[in-house]
């Protein structure tokens, strides 16, 4: 049946008030079960479309009604899509696994986060439950790079990458499709990013190094610190030091595809 958890579990992990998550179940949206004593118990399931409620209201700012029907519409499509948007089970093990061997206790880090015991705990078991702040944030904190938290090591790939080559990393979220286009030791991260319309980074963030983003395909939104606001069509690009704190959302109809460069590889 996998783990359940506690209404008071899921609004730490979430930062969403449980009066808000009961207001969420009276309009349909999630159907927590209930102990033969009346207490609600959220699945995995549960916990995920929960995390979908707060970006569809953060992003694309929609209202209970629409967001019901954009969550009854998912439903629908295929199961493989709705696995690409899952994290990776590494992701939990593997930030319990160094977090141990630099003896670090779950409070310890979490405080260096500022964050919550009981969401960087969620994070560990279920690996769900992080925004791309946030996953910045663990991977700087355990001095790995989120992919390295993320995707299992690789050898050096081919200099030559194909169309529809290269590694694809796990998800870091829903709508976020990540492909490799350089593996290995190298001195850049060179990315693909797909994006669905209104997903994106869920907050700033900074690291170290600089990056460079050009948009194939779609509109892109980005905020950096020191720079300001920018929409970006295809065709359009920009390069910025990564010490600037930044945040980022595709704001187009369709899919928005990005050609995404960090050097020194700190992504």
């Amino acid at each position: 049946m996998g783990r359940r958890y506690k209404v008071s579990e899921i609004s730490a992990a979430t930062g969403v008030p449980p009066a808000t998550l009961r207001l969420w179940e009276q309009h349909g949206l999630i159907a927590p079960s209930r102990t033969p004593s009346g207490y609600r118990l959220y699945s995995e399931d549960d916990f995920a479309r929960v995390h979908q409620i707060v970006r569809l209201r953060s992003v694309l700012g929609l209202n209970l009604a629409a967001i019901k029907s954009s969550l009854d519409a998912a439903s629908s499509a295929s199961p493989r899509a709705a696995d690409e948007d899952l994290p990776s089970p590494r992701l939990g093990h593997e930030i319990r696994r160094l977090r141990k061997e630099r003896k670090l206790t779950i409070s310890a880090l979490a405080a260096q986060l500022d964050v919550s015991p009981s969401t960087l705990s969620t994070l560990e078991r279920t690996s769900r439950g992080a925004s791309v702040p946030l996953l910045r944030a663990v991977a700087q904190a355990l001095g790995v790079t989120v992919t390295q938290l993320m995707a299992s090591p690789v050898v050096v790939a081919e200099a030559v990458v194909r169309r529809g080559e290269g590694r694809q990393l796990p998800s870091l979220g829903k709508g976020i499709q990540i492909r490799e286009l350089a593996s290995g030791p190298r001195m850049m991260d060179c990315q693909e990013w797909i994006l669905a319309p209104g997903a994106g980074s869920d907050g700033f963030y900074r690291h170290e190094g600089e990056e460079f983003i050009r948009v194939l395909e779609g509109r892109f939104e980005i905020e950096v610190e020191g720079l300001g606001f920018a929409t970006l069509d295809a065709g359009d690009s920009i390069y910025f030091e990564s010490h600037r704190a930044h945040s980022w959302r595709s704001a187009g109809t369709g899919p928005c595809r990005l050609l995404w460069v960090n050097t020194p590889p700190t992504f």
